[in-house]
């Protein structure tokens, strides 16, 4: 009879404990979500790409989540063995915003050429990259 009373409280704290350990942060979801989308990227899937970005998408020369799309299937039918080296400089998330930087080199190929779209060898370029959380997962709103 003792031990089901210390056996309740030790298994409701050890579920706690699993659910906190396991449940994934905000920064850990943005992670994947970039990681997601340069999976999307590499293997030019546009709608695996376009899931992570937000109806309200307007980066700073006003273009929209439609233009972004049909650019990127421009890009998609040009472009082969496009590879992707990215590093997370930062990510800051205040409530139901976050903005991320990225340091990333983008290699492609179009026909028999081969160059970067972003950075160089020696360099890589700076991507800022701001997220929306909507009602179940964060959207990327701005870059």
């Amino acid at each position: 009879m003792k031990t089901r009373y210390i056996l309740i409280p030790v298994m409701l704290l050890l579920s706690a404990l699993v659910v906190y350990v396991l449940y994934p942060t905000d920064e850990n979801r943005i992670r994947k979500i970039i990681s997601n989308c340069g999976q999307a990227i590499i293997s030019e899937d546009i709608d695996g790409l376009m899931g992570s970005i937000s109806y309200n998408y307007l980066d700073d020369y006003g273009n929209s989540y439609l233009w972004l799309k049909t650019a990127f299937q421009r890009v998609f039918e040009q472009l082969s063995d496009i590879k992707i080296e990215k590093n997370i400089i930062a990510i800051s998330v205040n409530d139901d915003f976050a903005e991320v930087e990225l340091s990333a080199r983008v290699l492609a190929s179009r026909g028999e050429e081969k160059g970067y779209i972003i950075g160089d060898p020696a360099t890589t370029g700076k991507i800022k990259v701001s997220f929306e959380k909507t009602a179940n997962k964060w959207l990327i709103t701005k870059t």
